[in-house]
């Protein structure tokens, strides 16, 4: 449980910046060992805006895992492109041209699935003197849906999908409710994964899900759940298809269907995007670092073929080749990896 320590830092913050803007920003994974199988991670922003302009914030690249992304503020922020995957999102009914403003991030429960494309995130501007920040992104594996809902992804595609769907009107709403008086990131995740826990466990009681432990301890921190069927694992980036296929002893073609029932996606999308961010990640943090790093080598350890592929990829995830992405003038310390 979150401590009042939380609560008070956070006080002590608002008061140390009460005419400038501050953010109480981080991220953390399930403290619960069933909620390993199914949640990736947590990362929140509680704060306080007072700046008035607009301006460039971030750019996301795609990511196969399911976004759960709870805005309690609005108005704060929109997207600026074309295949950012949200079908909840909508064009102000003001913008006639495709080149007007982009699609802003209103207060409400977002539900991305899949693999998108890249976007930008830009700050709205304002003629207010503070605006509040509070939001919560929960980063779900892609089996999730389909283990812990009954929902195939493609099903959904492009769906405006609501929390209501997944838990019920009745449970969502007492969640949404619970959230929106929580005042620190900690608290906001504390509620979604006692709510998480509650739905888990009635998969597990309906026999939808099975419990099992991976050790002879009879301790929670040794039990994991599995679903009736198979459900293949998120793609190694060393196999192939039909290694992997051989190894499950299933034919290509059925591993491939089971691939797109699951995930929504196919086992070389998957694998692709998984590259990709070990790719990222890799030349992120050594840039980070001050470090020079070479993108022949780099497209060699990360498993491309050639560097024609590594750029073709990293060109379709980022928006930009490598060189150009070197060549971006941006400021490290206020930018970050956002995969959305």
């Amino acid at each position: 449980m979150p401590s009042s320590t939380d609560t008070d830092r956070l006080k002590l913050l608002a008061e140390e910046n009460q005419h400038r803007s501050w953010v109480d920003y981080g991220s953390a994974k399930p403290s619960h060992p069933l909620l390993d199988r199914y949640i990736a991670s947590y990362t929140y922003s509680i704060g306080s805006l007072h700046e008035q302009e607009a301006k460039l914030i971030t750019r996301a690249y795609p990511t196969v895992m399911t976004q759960l992304y709870f805005e309690f503020s609005g108005g704060l922020s929109e997207i600026r492109g074309q295949g950012h995957g949200f079908a909840q999102l909508k064009r102000p009914a003001s913008a006639t041209t495709k080149s007007e403003a982009g699609y802003e991030i209103a207060k409400r429960t977002y539900i991305k699935l899949g693999l998108g494309q890249w976007f930008d995130i830009y700050q709205l501007a304002s003629k207010k003197q503070s605006r509040p920040i509070k939001n919560l992104k929960v980063d779900l594996y892609p089996i999730t849906f389909y283990e812990l809902f009954q929902y195939a992804p493609r099903e959904f595609d492009q769906e405006d999908l609501q929390l209501a769907d997944l838990l019920g009107q009745t449970t969502s709403s007492l969640m949404l409710e619970e959230m929106e008086a929580a005042e620190t990131g900690q608290a906001l995740i504390a509620i979604v994964e006692r709510y998480f826990l509650q739905h888990l466990w009635q998969q597990i009681n309906n026999q939808r899900l099975e419990i099992n432990s991976i050790s002879p301890s009879d301790s929670n921190s040794h039990l994991t759940t599995t679903a009736k069927g198979f459900t293949p694992p998120l793609p190694s980036l060393q196999q192939s298809l039909s290694e992997q296929a051989q190894y499950y002893q299933k034919s290509e073609r059925w591993l491939q269907k089971r691939y797109a029932e699951v995930y929504g996606m196919s086992f070389k999308q998957i694998q692709s995007n998984l590259r990709f961010q070990q790719t990222h990640q890799q030349l992120w943090y050594t840039l980070s670092k001050g470090e020079s790093i070479n993108l022949t080598e780099l497209a060699y350890h990360s498993g491309y073929f050639d560097q024609a592929h590594f750029i073709k990829d990293f060109k379709r995830y980022t928006g930009m080749t490598p060189g150009q992405y070197l060549k971006t003038n941006f400021d490290q310390q206020s930018q970050y990896l956002w995969y959305w």
